[in-house]
C-alpha cells in the first residue's frame, strides 16, 4: 500500500498516531563549494542537518560536526561527517548554511530531510479482525513449532530496523510509529512456539529492534522513537545493529546467536544526486544514499544476512520500475565476493499466491512472502493497524531464514538463502533474482519448505493457494458487519480504468525521502463483504485521512479489472457502505484516491471476504 496521509486529519475517538511511518529521508539539496542549493529557503528539514564527506569533521560556531559513525569504522567509512545546527529556537539561514559549507571543507554537502504520517486507533470488533488475520498468516507461513529439535539459545539474532525504540531479545517495545514493533512482533510470531513467551527458551531466534526514525517532528526528537528518520540515522541503526550484536558475542558468546540478520523494510526511489538508488558506481552517489551503502557493505562482511523489501508501486502515469533502495541493491555484488549479492529483495504476495495489487511493475523478486495481513503486538499494547506491502513479506523471509539458521547454525547466509528458496512454492516468474539464484522463478517461501530443503524432515506440506486473495474470516467479518449495520448506503458509479487516481498521479514515495514499504494505513479495515451480506458491499469502517475523487477497483476470477467511483470526497471519520454492482465477484481488491491538494495519490488493497 502506498500513500500520503495529511498530518492533523484525526481518524475518530481520539485519533493517535500508531503507524505511518517515514522512514529515513535523503538528501534534498546538494551542494558544492559555492552553496548554490542553499539558496533554497525554507529547506525540507530546515536546514537543520548536514552530511558531506571530510578528512576531519569541522564547523562553525552554531554548528556541531561528528563523524557519522561513531563506532571505530574501517576506513571506508570514516570519511562521512554529520554536521547539525545547536541553536535552540530557531533554523539556520541561507548565509549560515553558507559558512558551514566554507568552514567545513566537506564534499558533497547534502541536507538529512524526513517527513512526517500520522494514523489512529480501532474497534473491539476491528482488533478481533486483526487477532484473527495474525493467526491465519502464522498458519500459512509456519512457525518454530516444524523444528525438529528446538536449539537451547537463539540461534540468530534477527534485528528490526524501523521505527521502534532500541530493545533487546523479548522487550520490544511500541514506538510512536507502529510500523516497526509490528513488524517485530510479527517476526517473533513466526521464530516461537505457538503461547513462547519471546526471548525464552521457546524461541529459536531473538528478535531485537533498532530506531531508525527517532524525529516526532522537524527538528524535534521523540523520547520513544518518532514518525520519521534521516538517511544519517539509518546508517546509524545499521552501524548499532552490527556493533551491539559484535559486543554482545564478545561478553556472551555462550548465549548471544553466532547469526544475525538484518530486516530492511523501508525504501526509497531514485533522485539522482539526491537520494540516488542505482547499481552505478559510488562515486556517482550523494554522500548519505553512499553512505548506507558503505555501512550495508560492511555489516555483510561481518557475516550477516540483509533482507529488504522490494517496494511498493509509486503509481502515476509513469509507474517507476524495478525495485526501490536497498533492495534494489540485491544487483550490487558484494565486496569480497562478485558472485553474491549485497541484499536479498522481497516481494508480497496474497493468499492466492498472485502478487500484491501494489506490486511495482518488473518488481517481483526470485523469493518473495506473503504480503497481506501483517499485525502483531504485545499484550498490553494497542492492536497496530494492518500492513500489506512488502514490509511484511520482508520480515516473513527474515523469519524463515532464521529458523532454518537454527536448523544448520554452521551455514553460510549462501546456503540459507538457498533453502529458503528452494523449499518455496513457484508462483510465476521473476524479474530481479540474487546473484547466486540466476535465471531464478519467484518462489513464496514457508517455514515447511525452508526446513525440508535444509534437511529436515517436519510432518508438514506446503499450503496450496487460497481461493481468493484473503484468508477466511468469517466470524470476524461477521461481527464488523453487525458493529456497522446502521450505516446508510452511499451511491457508486461505473468508471473506466483509464482515469483512476493511482495512475493519474503518484504517490508520495517519489519526493526525495526513504518510506516504509508501505507507506501509510489509510484504510487498515476497509473490506469487500460477501459472505456476511445478502448483497455484497464495500465497507469502510473509517478513512485515516480524506480521499478525493476515490475509487474501488476490484479483481474478477478471470483476471480482469473492474472500477467503481465512489464520490468527490470521502472524508476522515464517517463510516460508508458501497453496494457493489449486481454479479461482480472479487478475488481481490484496492482503493485508489487523491489527497486533498490532488498532489499525490493514496492506494491501499483491501480485505476481501467471499
Amino acid at each position: 500500500m502506498t500513500g500520503k496521509l495529511v498530518c492533523g486529519h484525526g481518524r475518530r475517538r481520539g485519533a493517535r498516531a500508531v503507524l505511518a511511518v517515514c522512514a529515513s529521508s535523503l538528501a534534498i539539496a546538494v551542494l558544492g563549494a559555492a552553496p548554490a542549493a542553499a539558496q533554497r529557503s525554507p529547506y525540507m528539514n530546515l536546514g537543520l542537518r548536514w552530511i558531506g564527506t571530510a578528512s576531519k569533521c569541522v564547523a562553525p560556531v552554531e554548528w556541531t560536526a561528528e563523524r557519522l559513525f561513531r563506532a571505530a569504522p574501517p576506513s571506508e567509512l570514516a570519511m562521512y561527517c554529520l554536521y547539525t545546527w545547536v541553536v535552540a529556537g530557531n533554523s539556520p539561514t541561507v548565509l549560515q548554511v553558507g559558512k558551514l559549507v566554507s568552514a567545513s571543507g566537506a564534499q558533497g554537502m547534502t541536507e538529512d530531510v524526513p517527513v512526517v504520517f500520522p494514523a489512529s486507533g480501532f474497534t473491539v470488533e476491528e482488533q478481533a479482525l486483526f487477532a484473527g488475520l495474525r493467526g491465519a498468516l502464522r498458519a500459512r507461513v509456519g512457525d518454530a513449532s516444524l523444528l525438529p529439535n528446538m536449539p537451547a539459545v537463539p540461534r540468530a539474532r534477527v534485528v528490526v530496523i524501523d521505527s521502534a525504540p532500541d530493545a533487546a531479545g523479548g522487550h520490544v517495545l511500541a514506538g510512536a510509529s507502529r510500523h516497526g514493533d509490528t513488524l517485530a512482533h510479527l517476526i517473533e510470531d513466526l521464530v516461537c512456539r505457538p503461547g513462547e513467551s519471546p526471548g525464552g527458551r521457546g524461541c529459536a531466534a531473538e528478535v531485537t529492534t533498532e530506531l531508525a526514525l527517532p524525529w516526532i517532528a522537524r527538528g524535534m526528537l521523540g523520547p520513544s522513537g518518532g514518525h520519521m528518520g534521516t538517511l544519517a540515522d539509518l546508517a546509524r541503526a545499521i552501524e548499532r545493529a552490527v556493533s551491539t550484536w559484535q559486543s554482545d558475542r564478545r561478553a556472551a558468546p555462550a548465549t548471544t546467536p553466532a547469526q544475525l540478520v538484518l530486516n530492511l523494510s523501508v525504501g526509497w526511489e531514485d533522485t539522482p544526486r539526491i537520494a540516488d538508488c542505482s547499481t552505478e558506481p559510488v562515486d556517482r552517489m550523494a554522500p548519505p544514499a553512499r553512505a548506507v551503502l558503505a555501512i550495508l557493505q560492511h555489516a555483510a562482511a561481518q557475516g550477516a544476512l540483509i533482507i529488504a523489501a522490494a517496494g511498493n508501486d509509486s503509481g502515476g502515469s509513469a509507474p517507476r520500475t524495478g525495485l526501490t533502495c536497498p533492495g534494489r541493491y540485491q544487483a550490487v555484488r558484494r565486496a569480497g565476493d562478485a558472485s553474491r549479492s549485497l541484499v536479498i529483495a522481497v516481494s508480497g504476495v496474497d493468499y492466492q499466491d498472485r502478487p500484491l495489487e501494489t506490486a511495482r511493475p518488473h518488481g517481483i523478486t526470485g523469493i518473495s512472502g506473503l504480503g497481506l495481513g501483517g499485525v502483531a503486538w504485545a499484550p498490553g499494547d494497542p492492536a497496530p493497524p494492518q500492513l500489506v506491502g512488502s514490509s511484511v513479506s520482508a520480515a516473513v523471509v527474515s523469519a524463515v531464514a532464521a529458523l532454518v539458521w537454527a536448523q544448520r547454525p554452521s551455514w553460510t547466509p549462501d546456503e540459507v538463502v538457498a533453502a529458503v528458496h528452494a523449499g518455496g512454492a513457484d508462483v510465476g516468474s521473476a524479474d530481479e533474482c540474487p546473484l547466486a539464484l540466476p535465471l531464478c522463478r519467484s518462489h513464496r517461501v514457508s517455514v515447511c519448505g525452508a526446513l525440508h530443503a535444509a534437511g529436515a524432515a517436519p510432518s508438514c506440506s506446503l499450503p496450496a493457494p487460497e481461493p481468493w486473495s484473503c484468508p477466511a474470516l468469517w466470524s470476524e467479518t461477521a461481527a464488523l458487519v453487525a458493529a456497522f449495520a446502521n450505516v446508510p448506503a452511499s451511491s457508486s458509479a461505473l468508471a473506466s480504468l483509464t482515469t483512476i487516481p493511482r495512475y493519474a498521479a503518484p504517490t508520495v514515495q517519489v519526493d526525495p525521502w526513504v518510506f516504509p514499504q508501505p507507506i501509510s494505513g489509510t484504510c487498515p479495515t476497509c473490506r469487500i463483504d460477501a459472505a456476511s451480506l445478502s448483497t455484497p458491499q464495500l465497507s469502510i469502517p473509517a478513512l485515516g485521512q480524506n480521499l478525493r475523487d476515490a475509487e474501488l477497483v476490484v479483481r474478477f476470477p478471470d483476471g480482469s479489472l473492474h472500477a467503481l467511483a465512489l464520490g468527490a470526497l470521502l472524508t476522515a471519520g464517517p463510516s460508508y457502505a458501497f453496494p457493489l454492482p449486481s454479479g461482480w465477484v472479487a478475488q481481490s481488491a484496492y482503493i485508489t484516491g487523491f489527497d486533498d491538494l490532488h498532489a499525490h495519490s493514496v492506494t491501499e488493497q483491501i480485505f476481501v471476504e467471499q
